[in-house]
């Protein structure tokens, strides 16, 4: 029997943040800076021989069943994605994810990109990363109306230290790093941490930021923000870690003008606590309110800032960024190994 794996990497979003998001994307041309990390979600699709799809997720402990051409269960986006791409037989789909759900890394994005890669990997369909970040896009914001951008998509199908241009006919990818040890480098001075879920007040924080954007209320901050990209590329291609770090603060500023749901009393006290410890600044790795935090600090105070945030209730995780997007690979197995 032949069985097939798929595993697409989560992200870090640095500068640019928001200005992928419609109608801003669209009307002003968005701008972002992010980079994939070694968190993944992972999938694996085998036959099924009743004829009918199921869908396990490990991490959630939900099971998904279609038979007779109805989905029972509460697995919503891998469905979706199964509407959108069915398996020509018979299927039983197995996934988790190495974070939390809410967390802020562009997991639901990973999910839908290493699915379809799955999928296509398994039926011979042809697709190139713009195809799957662009039909990834469509599931998540169209066919089940979740509010948000495009950078996660992308930054999954695709993978790597990159600048994403918006707004054009095609997405435009730039990859912004040839030597290896400005990444290493700007690794090295990273911590990343998880705060809790706010997956419900992320949701209503996403409607508040596009409300007040097409208000007019907030278009300024927009442009800031876009603004801090090329000025952090600047910085990484110069090997200026330190002044990237601080470029992360002024841009953290910027960006909680955009809603007051981004950074709640908890994001706040957290992030003076990690600035008052030696970080050069940081921010929410996603759109606000909750998930992961990152912060920019000297080397020589990584420890005593990884400690301080433990005891404030912070979970600490290990992270290396990764060069490469999505992949998916197919074997052959036994009925007892598979």
């Amino acid at each position: 029997m032949r069985i097939y794996k798929a595993k697409a990497p989560m992200r870090i979003g640095f500068f640019g943040g928001g200005t992928d998001v419609s109608p801003y994307a669209e009307e002003c041309g968005g701008k972002v800076l992010n980079c994939t990390i070694d968190k993944y979600v992972r999938c694996m699709l085998r036959p099924s021989k009743d004829g009918g799809v199921t869908i396990r997720s490990l991490d959630l402990e939900e099971v998904s069943r279609n038979v007779t051409g109805q989905w029972q269960g509460r697995l919503s986006l891998p469905q979706a994605v199964l509407d959108a791409m069915p398996p020509a037989e018979g299927a039983e789909v197995t996934m988790f994810s190495d974070v939390p759900p809410g967390s802020g890394l562009g997991s639901s994005s990973a999910l839908v990109v290493s699915m379809l890669k799955l999928i296509c990997t398994a039926y011979n369909i042809p697709a190139d990363p713009h195809y799957l970040a662009e039909l990834a896009y469509r599931i998540e914001r169209i066919d089940l109306g979740i509010p948000g951008g495009r950078q996660d998509q992308y930054a999954a199908a695709f993978g790597g230290m990159c600048v994403y241009h918006f707004g054009g006919k095609q997405v435009i990818v730039e990859p912004v790093l040839s030597d290896p040890a400005a990444l290493l480098e700007l690794e090295s001075c990273l911590l990343i941490g998880y705060i809790g879920d706010r997956t419900l007040l992320r949701h209503h924080l996403m409607e508040d930021q596009v409300r007040r954007l097409k208000e007019g209320d907030t278009l300024r901050y927009h442009d800031e923000t876009k603004a801090f990209v090329d000025e952090s590329v600047k910085l990484l291609r110069g090997m200026k870690i330190a002044e990237f770090g601080r470029l992360l603060h002024d841009a953290w500023e910027v960006k909680k003008a955009f809603s007051p749901y981004i950074a709640p009393p908890i994001v706040e006290d957290i992030y003076a606590m990690a600035r008052a410890h030696g970080a050069w600044g940081g921010k929410i790795t996603g759109a606000g309110g909750g998930g992961f935090m990152v912060f920019a600090c000297p080397f020589d105070r990584r420890l005593e800032l990884e400690r301080v945030l433990e005891e404030a209730g912070v979970r600490m995780r290990p992270f290396s960024f990764t060069t490469q997007g999505v992949h998916a690979w197919g074997v052959e197995v036994t009925e007892k190994t598979s």
